[in-house]
């Protein structure tokens, strides 16, 4: 059986001054770059895969910059056997899809798996795009996958929200995009991380692809960037029943009343014993 998983490098925006709203830019050195985490589930899932059977192999591919390498690389630790890159050159959802048809459709593969989505962009998109180009079925949000070599079928649990799974059986080849709650992913030894950081990447162009997306138009475009809008606070109404001195206080104080305590005084047996006693008639005790 031959996997392939398509992964993607997603930037976490950790700082609130990342996100420049007048240029609609987004400061890099406020971000944190890292394996999409739906992805990482989608490579654990074909390692385990691998691992139950006798002849798999997994192959790793993604678009992106040399910066993307670092995905490709933590993504081959896991235990894979092959890392690919397609040089990226600002490709939308569409002509990510396009490029990586173009490749995997010469891989002879069997099975392709996807995270759900992106934490960056959530758009979602890819996996389906994808699975269209290559003619074949695909089943998202995934929650349990099951295998069959011999009769080259799949059976998989798909989540619909509120506990309820529907249960799909389908043909090989086939995508899936795979959902919280299908594995939880190991993390690479140090050993696996060191030798990975040796294995050669193949990179590709479109050049090298022969594929032209001049006439090629993403189905969708990028129009504005903007915060979200701040949630508004709950204003505080007073009981209209209380004298006007004390709607004004409590409207001053955001409607925090007195909390009202006692200070217990003397020997440290008798406050214990006063303890006690608040617990009990409280019923805490």
């Amino acid at each position: 059986m031959k996997i392939v998983v398509c992964v993607k490098q997603v930037g976490y925006i950790y700082h609130s001054l990342a996100i420049d709203v007048k240029g609609a830019e987004i400061d890099p050195e406020k971000m944190v770059f890292m394996l999409n985490p739906y992805d990482e589930i989608a490579v654990e899932e074909a390692i385990r895969i691998k691992e139950r059977l006798s002849n798999c192999e997994v192959i790793i591919i993604t678009t992106g910059s040399s910066k993307s390498e670092e995905a490709l690389r933590y993504s081959f630790a896991f235990g894979a056997d092959r890392m690919i890159r397609i040089e990226d050159q600002n490709f939308g959802c569409w002509s990510t899809a396009m490029v990586l048809a173009e490749v995997i459709k010469d891989l002879d593969y069997d099975l392709i798996l996807c995270g759900k989505k992106s934490i960056d962009t959530n758009g979602n998109n890819v996996a389906s795009f994808l699975a269209e180009l290559l003619d074949i079925p695909q089943v998202s949000g995934i929650v349990r996958l099951e295998t069959l070599v011999q009769e080259k079928k799949a059976i998989v649990d798909r989540y619909l929200g509120r506990g309820d799974r529907e249960v799909v059986e389908c043909d090989l080849p086939a995508l899936f995009t795979v959902e919280n709650g299908l594995n939880n992913p190991r993390y690479p030894s140090l050993p696996h991380r060191i030798s990975a950081e040796k294995e050669k990447i193949e990179v590709l162009n479109l050049r090298s692809l022969g594929v032209n997306l001049d006439q090629e138009m993403d189905l969708t475009e990028f129009m504005s960037l903007s915060p979200p809008r701040p949630k508004p606070k709950k204003r505080f109404t007073p009981d209209s029943n209380l004298s006007a001195g004390e709607r004004m206080r409590l409207i001053m104080s955001g409607g925090v009343s007195e909390k009202k305590s006692d200070l217990l005084e003397g020997k440290s047996e008798d406050i214990a014993d006063r303890i006690v006693e608040v617990l009990i008639q409280e019923k805490i005790l």
